[in-house]
């Protein structure tokens, strides 16, 4: 089980954050950015990665080329650690409010067992007793 924070918008809707590393933003990066609306962080990356991909290409004896290659895994090492911060920073920023932590299998399951928790007990209906005249 992994944990995650939930977040809840005042509107209703529910978003859920895994704590610790981010394996979908170490793989994918700029296009995980893009994914979860991003926009600087991705933007950023991309015009970056492109000018360090152009010097690299440009100087003939390769060293360049490979600093670039250990910076850019350097940034991506940076999105596993930071992924799921930026998220909750987005999320916080777009009007979202923290509404507690909980244990789950995945995102879908986290929000579903946040729900269940939210919902008012009603009243078991096979127990009432009701008098009828």
């Amino acid at each position: 089980m992994k944990r995650f924070d939930v977040y809840r918008h005042p509107d209703g809707r529910l978003e859920a954050v895994k704590q610790g590393w981010n394996w979908p933003a170490f793989f994918f990066g700029a296009l995980w950015a893009l994914y979860c609306r991003l926009w600087k962080i991705a933007v950023l990356t991309l015009v970056g990665v492109f000018i360090v991909s152009m010097a690299g290409a440009l100087e003939e004896s390769g060293m360049l080329d490979v600093m670039a290659n250990i910076a850019c895994l350097g940034l991506y090492i940076a999105f596993g650690i930071n992924g799921n911060h930026w998220k909750r920073r987005h999320l916080t920023s777009s009007g979202f409010q923290p509404a507690g932590t909980l244990e789950a299998g995945n995102v879908k399951e986290a929000i579903k067992r946040h729900a269940q928790r939210q919902k008012p007990q009603s009243p078991d209906v096979d127990h009432l007793h009701t008098f009828q005249a």
